[in-house]
């Protein structure tokens, strides 16, 4: 798993719920939420997740209008809010 390696540790993320006590015991501090932006580090909490974590970056570096066409082209309606933490420098 990559927070074996140390990119969650100490860090604000979520994953799939199967995996979150994976992620706490490695040292992330796992919250439910369905993105997580962390400043250099978004996290998902699952496939359609992913998406919503996709669209998310696109509005941070190109603006609300490139996520909101993407989404148009994907036929996908984002879900929920993106937890954005104090670290994050966005």
């Amino acid at each position: 798993m990559p927070s074996a390696a140390g990119p969650t540790a100490g860090r604000t993320c979520t994953t799939h719920h199967l995996a979150r006590s994976y992620f706490a015991e490695q040292g992330a501090r796992v919250v439910d939420q369905r993105v997580v932006d962390d400043g250099d580090l978004i996290t998902a909490g699952g496939i359609s997740s992913g998406i919503d974590g996709a669209l998310w970056l696109l509005e941070r570096e190109w603006g609300s209008a490139a996520a909101t066409h993407a989404e148009s082209l994907a036929e996908f309606e984002r879900r929920g809010t993106v937890l954005r933490t104090a670290t994050a420098s966005s």
